[in-house]
C-alpha cells in the first residue's frame, strides 16, 4: 500500500477466508435476493420514470411562460436590447492555486446553477481584482456558457467567484427586462432553440458574440413578466420538491439493497423464513 493510493493485493485477496454454506442454502439465499432486489429494481425504475415525467412537466411550464398569442402584441427584440452589460471571459485562463477564490468555468454551470463541486479550481485571493478587470460581478448577473457545452445558464447569488473559459456575463436592463426573465428565457426550450439556431462548429457547438446579441427575446410589460414569473416559480418549486423526494427515495433503495444483500450472505437472518419485510432491522453492515 502506498501513502496516498490503495493498491490491489491479488495474493491477499486470493487467500481471504470466508464461510461457505452448503449448496442448497446458497440457492435459497440467491433466490431470496433475486426476488427482493427485483422488487427494489421495479420501484427504482418507477422513480426514474416519474423523474423524467416531472422534467417534461417543468419544460412545459417554462415554455408556457414565454408563449404569447399574436393578440398579446408582445414585441420580440434582440437580446442586445435587454442587456446593458456584456462581460466576456471566453478564452481566459488564469494561473491556478490550491486554494483561494473559486474559479467558475463552463463545467461549473449546469442545471440552472453554479456547481462548485463539479470542478474545484481556484485563483489567489490577491490576484482576484487584477484577473477580473474585464468586469466585476454583481448579484443577479446571468452567466451563460457559449460552448462545450453551449447554453448552460446560472444566476449569480454570491459574487466572490472568478470567471474563466467559455463564460459570458449578461447584466439585464432592468427597466426593460428583469434578470429573472432573462435567466428563465435562456433556460427555456424556446431560448435554447434560438441559441442552437445561431451556433456554429462541427464537433462542439459555440456561439459568437454578435450572433448572441441578435437572439430574440419576448419582452412583455414588466408587470406581465412578473406575473408570469411568479406563477412559474410556484409551480417549478413544486416540481423540484417532488424531484428531490424521488432522489431521496432512490438513495434509500440503494441503501436498502446493500444492507439486504450484506445481511443475507452473512447469515444475519434466515432467508428460508424471511419475507423481505423488515429483515434488516437491527443488523450491522
Amino acid at each position: 500500500m502506498s501513502s496516498t493510493i490503495q493498491n490491489f493485493n491479488a495474493e491477499r485477496y486470493a487467500n481471504m477466508r470466508f464461510a461457505v454454506p452448503d449448496g442448497a442454502h446458497q440457492h435459497r439465499i440467491a433466490n431470496f435476493l433475486d426476488g427482493e432486489t427485483a422488487k427494489l429494481n421495479r420501484i427504482e425504475g418507477h422513480s426514474h420514470r416519474l423523474t423524467g415525467l416531472l422534467e417534461e412537466r417543468k419544460s412545459a411550464l417554462v415554455t408556457d411562460c414565454f408563449s404569447f398569442d399574436s393578440a398579446d402584441h408582445v414585441p420580440s427584440l434582440p437580446l442586445r436590447r435587454a442587456v446593458k452589460r456584456w462581460i466576456d471571459y471566453r478564452g481566459a485562463t488564469p494561473s491556478k492555486t490550491d486554494s483561494g477564490t473559486p474559479l467558475v468555468t463552463a463545467k461549473n454551470i449546469r442545471n440552472g446553477r453554479i456547481d462548485l463541486e463539479a470542478s474545484r479550481e481556484y485563483i489567489a485571493v490577491d490576484a482576484y481584482t487584477e484577473w477580473m478587470r474585464r468586469g466585476l460581478l454583481e448579484k443577479k448577473d446571468i452567466l451563460l456558457t457559449t460552448e462545450a457545452p453551449l447554453g448552460q445558464v446560472a444566476m449569480v447569488n454570491d459574487t466572490s467567484i472568478a470567471l474563466a473559459q467559455r463564460v459570458i456575463v449578461l447584466r439585464a436592463k432592468e427597466d426593460v427586462c428583469s434578470p429573472e426573465w432573462l435567466y428563465w428565457y435562456l433556460r427555456s426550450p424556446l431560448g435554447q432553440a434560438e441559441l442552437d439556431l445561431r451556433a456554429t462548429g462541427s464537433t462542439a457547438l459555440g456561439i459568437k458574440a454578435d450572433r448572441l446579441r441578435g437572439v430574440p427575446i419576448p419582452l412583455p410589460a414588466l408587470s406581465e413578466a412578473a406575473r408570469r414569473l411568479h406563477r412559474l416559480s410556484e409551480t417549478v418549486a413544486q416540481v423540484d420538491s417532488l424531484q428531490q423526494q424521488l432522489i431521496k427515495q432512490r438513495a434509500l433503495i440503494t441503501e436498502r439493497r446493500r444492507t439486504l444483500v450484506t445481511a443475507a450472505v452473512t447469515g444475519q437472518f434466515d432467508v428460508s423464513t424471511a419475507s423481505g419485510r423488515n429483515v434488516t432491522e437491527g443488523v450491522t453492515v
